[in-house]
């Protein structure tokens, strides 16, 4: 009975956790923070498992426990300690909170504890910690670029070594932010990798060159591991400008015979500002293989669609005009106008050509699938926690799109709520 709770209360909680040591007892309070109900009512603490352990000051496991948290706040003593431990907590996604501590040691546990799920939240967190920094006017963190290179050469399974290579999502960045901008998010996170791909650059290739199997087509775990790992290696390097990275993408994709390995290094030319003719080259013997391929070349379309390099909304508007590109196709629109809906670098362009083009898009698919043009409408959901220079430009779009004539009750529903935001 204690857990339902979680049924009928909404948020999510967090936990802040204040430690403490001396004479060789260590303890820790815990306090749930639980944000109101929808309404504003006042919700009650949670009960929940949460699992921990004590780390000793060289990695060791010294104990793993799960306690039971119900209260508002209560402490957890341990004693005859011989030093301070560090704290690995909510061990494997015991409960579904956000752990907010003072000292998070995240260098420490990325580099030595054992627990999958606490050394991924810990490299994410400090990555974002790390950007965020960096977007603040910082440099980039000394102890987080070191650990980074510690997990590149950890023995662990290569999925799960790629999965804690890669960096937080653009929109994990954003969610944590007052006023959106995401002109400021680009440039702190591609700084960031950039420092990474320097910096690592000789561990990267070597990770690359020893799990990349150009002719293999096997789909057993550890061949698809490789494939995983050596491109996540190859999206790394290139965020350095140097030619090495484009002329490994372009070549994997001359030699490999798997959709997966084309793919990322597509991916990688196309993102590259040095490898311009390699990627058109590559991108039109993809084509001519592929253009009878609907599946595919919906790939194909939205590789274009989410490109970072100048010039990409331009390049989407002459996509539309392709022999393989019909309108009426809600796949072929969605890997086109709706991918690029999710380009942020691109759609929050400051001149506001990205959202001039959406808002066209969804005037002029309303006519013919008005589900569809709402579905891209939905791209502007992120009106109210935009900046307000953004805020603005998407306001007169918007508005432009709702008081045209004949508009869809599901287009005009869905736009009018966003503009209530305001």
């Amino acid at each position: 009975s204690a857990f339902k709770l979680w049924y009928h209360q909404s948020g999510t909680p967090k936990l802040r956790v204040n430690e403490n040591f001396k004479d060789g007892v260590y303890s820790f309070v815990l306090t749930q923070v639980v944000p109101d109900a929808v309404g504003g009512a006042k919700q009650e603490p949670y009960f929940f498992p949460l699992k921990m352990a004590l780390l000793s000051q060289e990695g060791e496991e010294l104990l793993e426990k799960t306690l039971t948290v119900s209260r508002s706040s209560e402490e957890f003593v341990f004693e005859s300690l011989a030093n301070k431990p560090i704290l690995s907590i909510n061990r494997d996604f015991s409960a579904p909170i956000k752990v907010q501590r003072e000292n998070n040691d995240f260098a420490f546990l990325m580099k030595h504890d054992k627990n999958s799920f606490v050394r991924y939240e810990s490299a994410q967190d400090f990555a974002i910690e790390t950007i965020e920094a960096v977007m603040n006017g910082l440099e980039t963190n000394k102890d987080f670029i070191e650990a980074y290179g510690y997990i590149l050469d950890l023995d662990v399974d290569l999925s799960y070594k790629s999965l804690l290579l890669e960096l937080p999502s653009v929109s994990s960045l954003m969610q944590r932010q007052n006023a959106i901008d995401f002109d400021e998010i680009y440039k702190a996170k591609e700084a960031v990798e950039k420092k990474l791909a320097t910096i690592h650059e000789a561990k990267l290739l070597e990770i690359y060159k020893a799990n990349h199997e150009p002719k293999s087509t096997e789909l057993d775990s550890l061949s698809m591991s490789k494939r995983e790992i050596k491109n996540r290696a190859l999206r790394v390097l290139s965020a350095n400008e140097d030619s090495v990275a484009s002329e490994l993408a372009n070549k994997q994709y001359w030699e490999s015979l798997t959709m997966t390995d084309r793919v990322a290094a597509l991916d990688v030319l196309e993102n590259a500002t040095n490898a311009t003719e390699d990627a058109k080259a590559a991108f039109a013997n993809f084509y001519e293989k592929y253009k009878t391929q609907t599946l595919v070349m919906n790939k194909y379309f939205s590789l274009l669609s989410a490109s970072h390099r100048d010039g990409t909304l331009s390049r989407v508007v002459e996509l539309q005009k392709d022999a393989v590109y019909d309108e009426k196709v809600p796949n072929l629109v969605r890997s086109v106008v709706g991918v690029f809906a999710r380009n942020y670098k691109h759609f929050h362009a400051k001149d506001a050509s990205g959202y001039k083009f959406v808002a066209d898009k969804i005037i002029e698919i309303d006519k013919i699938n008005a589900q569809m043009a709402s579905g891209l409408a939905g791209a502007f959901k992120i009106y109210d926690k935009m900046n307000e220079l953004n805020k603005s430009l998407i306001k007169v779009e918007l508005e432009r799109v709702i008081s045209t004539q004949s508009l869809s009750k599901n287009s005009f529903e869905i736009i009018g709520k966003i503009l209530k935001k305001d």
